[in-house]
This record gives structure tokens, sequence and C-alpha cells, in this order.
């Protein structure tokens, strides 16, 4: 294996309170199964919750000005002791900007690619791009996620995802997208890696 590829929100940063924390902020309040049934899916595709344009514009402001105050679910540590064997890279729903600050305010330069949303809304479509642009093949990469949507979107490109329960989605949730492995925290996930090479 060469690649692995991150999501970013419930995965790298502890951002499931923070994001229906903005929700209620704009007044968009959505209970915790609404919120979670959002994920199901491609939040842009399937979406659970619909949000008018100017909701949409308003969730992505109070991201990206308060990202940086958002808590680690991963170190700097955890990505630096990967890096040093793997390629890592982040696809996600949010946007890559957004993302890049909470990087740079935290030091953390490990990664190749950032893609958000403004790269493209489908998963699908950025797995491509990195297979085609670093000359990947499916099975040299895996995705370290914790949504049913993102399993589902890693299973079109034959792409094996680690689960983590400690994000959006729990255990049960996760299983009905059938994920390689369900894991709950870092050291579970490097042995699933090491495992897999």
């Amino acid at each position: 294996m060469k690649v692995i590829i991150f999501d970013f929100d419930g995965v790298i940063a502890d951002t499931y309170d923070f994001i229906k924390n903005i929700c209620d902020e704009i007044g968009v309040g959505v209970s915790h199964e609404e919120f979670k049934a959002h994920h199901d899916g491609n939040v842009y595709e399937t979406p659970a919750i619909k949000f008018t344009e100017q909701d949409a514009k308003n969730l992505v402001s109070k991201y990206f000005n308060q990202i940086h105050t958002t808590k680690f679910f991963l170190t700097k540590e955890n990505l630096k002791q990967l890096s040093e064997t793997y390629s890592l890279n982040i696809i996600s729903s949010s946007e890559a900007n957004s993302i890049n600050k909470f990087l740079k305010h935290n030091e953390i330069e490990f990664f190749d690619e950032v893609l958000g949303v403004n790269f493209h809304k489908s998963k699908v479509h950025k797995f491509n791009y990195l297979f085609e642009k670093y000359n990947l093949k499916p099975n040299e990469c895996i995705f370290i996620s914790d949504t049913v949507g993102d399993i589902l979107e890693g299973h079109k490109v034959d792409v094996k995802t680690i689960a983590v329960d400690y994000g959006f989605h729990d255990k049960e949730r996760l299983k009905k997208a059938n994920p390689h492995k369900i894991v709950s925290n870092f050291d579970e996930i490097l042995k699933e890696i090491n495992l897999l090479n």
C-alpha cells in the first residue's frame, strides 16, 4: 500500500458538534438523527437536510472563521508517523481553504493533496483524480472515514475503507455500509494499515 486518503470532518478534526451548532446558529435546527442521516449518502447529491443558498453560504463562512478552534481526533504526531511511510491525502465535502486553515494553524504539513468540495462534489471523482494523477490502483490506497456515505463512495471505486466509530456515525450505523474494518482509535488504525501491507 502506498497512499492513505483521509476524510477530514469526524476523522482528523472533531467537528460533529461544531457543525451541528453552526446549523443551529444560522437557523437550520436539526435533530441528531437528521444530522447523521445527512451523511448516509453524498451530502450534495442526496442531502437529508435542505439548505437554502444563503444558509449554505452562512455555514461555509462560519465554518471557515471558526475551524481553527476545533480539537483533533488524530494528532500531529499521529499524522507525522504515517507520513514517514505513506503519501497522505485528504478528500472532503468541506472547502479546502477551511481545511488548509486548520492544518496551517496546527502546523500540520504532511498532505500531498487536499481536495474539497470546491474541487468536486463527488468523492468518487476525487478518488479517480488521485488514481490518474499519481498512477495509482485502488488496492494501493486505503480510505479512512467516519460515515456511511463515504464508505459507499469508496466501494464505487474499489477502495477499502477503515471506518472510525468516533466521528459522525457509530459502529452500528457504519456496519450497514460494510467497511473493510471498524476501529476506535489511532492505534487500531495503525494496526489495520500494517495488516494490509
